[in-house]
């Protein structure tokens, strides 16, 4: 791992640089675009700086738009991955064309062979949120950080965070909140967005909630293409509703199964116990934190499986 100081002068070397998040991008995900390509923006006014992807709707007209750049720029570009852990996890592959890589990230170690093969990486995988390394680079480099760069990386900061609950929120979390809000932001405004709720996503919720089965402190729901789609909800939508279920019958890990029109199914794995998820993620094509990971199956019947092996995991002590 490098330092912050040797990103720094990546940065500073590059003309074009273009920022890339992973597939279906959460809060983390936009907050480390737009806190990074603003603080690049404010620092170095002579750089051109893209951030690539589809960001989250609910937050591109209350913070910014994401960009568009042209195959050239994105050859001719520094490719800098925030909030993921390698290029075939990132959302726009157009990131394999770019000139040169570097990374800030928060996520454990994939399985051999899904690495990041570049020296120019800063992984910390205890940090809760990818958005707080990104601030933390920001603040022992003396880099300005603007209102606007510092909703982003607060968004970041709280969605991965859990709003402050989930494992990995410490001393150290707080003190870069405490950074950010002394930029101006306005925390109240930023949290009704993340979590308003309309009333789909509620009558989904509760459906959710009424088809949780347990096995062995294991709770879990899989769902079907028509299931999400009659509350008009997306697949990349239902998908990210796994926290609805962690109330439910007091497990120790939960799981949420999101099948896909082709059949591929999205899951979703929890634990607020102690329990790592992720080694198991691991062997189910996939990866993530250690409390909170995402794996690849086909079908309910390998979707059991995980399920299976999860209840074979054992807490660590923390």
């Amino acid at each position: 791992m490098v330092s912050f100081k040797t990103l720094l002068k990546k940065i500073e070397e590059a003309p074009i640089i273009t920022i890339w998040g992973h597939a279906i991008p959460d809060g983390d995900c936009y907050g480390c675009q737009i806190g990074l390509r603003e603080i690049i923006k404010d620092n170095f006014p002579g750089k051109e700086v893209y951030a690539l992807g589809t960001g989250v709707p609910s937050l591109r007209e209350r913070i910014s738009p994401m960009n568009e750049a042209d195959d050239a720029s994105i050859a001719s570009s520094l490719a800098i991955l925030v909030d993921v852990s390698c290029l075939r996890r990132v959302e726009d592959q157009r990131v394999w064309n770019a000139k040169s890589f570097a990374k800030f990230d928060h996520h454990s170690p994939n399985k051999e062979g899904e690495e990041f093969p570049y020296e120019d990486a800063y992984v910390e995988p205890d940090v809760i949120a990818c958005a707080q390394l990104i601030e933390e680079f920001a603040t022992q480099n003396s880099l300005k950080i603007s209102k606007i760069a510092a909703e982003a990386l607060y968004t970041g900061i709280l969605t991965d965070s859990g709003c402050f609950r989930y494992f990995g929120t410490n001393q150290r979390t707080f003190a870069s909140v405490k950074r950010l809000v002394s930029c101006g932001i306005e925390p109240i405004s930023i949290r009704n967005i993340v979590y308003y709720e309309d009333d789909k996503t509620k009558a989904f919720k509760a459906y959710l909630q009424s088809k949780v089965r347990k096995l062995s402190g294991v709770t879990y729901v899989y769902i079907t293409p028509e299931e999400y789609r009659r509350f008009g909800l997306t697949y990349e939508e239902a998908g990210s509703m796994v926290n609805a279920i962690e109330a439910v019958q007091s497990p120790s890990i939960f799981a949420l199964f999101t099948e896909r029109e082709d059949g591929e199914v999205r899951g979703e794995l929890r634990s607020n116990r102690g329990f790592p998820v992720q080694p198991t993620a691991t062997r189910f094509r996939g990866g993530g934190h250690l409390f909170a990971a995402g794996t690849t199956t086909y079908g309910e019947e390998e979707s059991m499986e995980v399920v299976k092996a999860l209840t074979l995991v054992t807490p660590i002590s923390l």
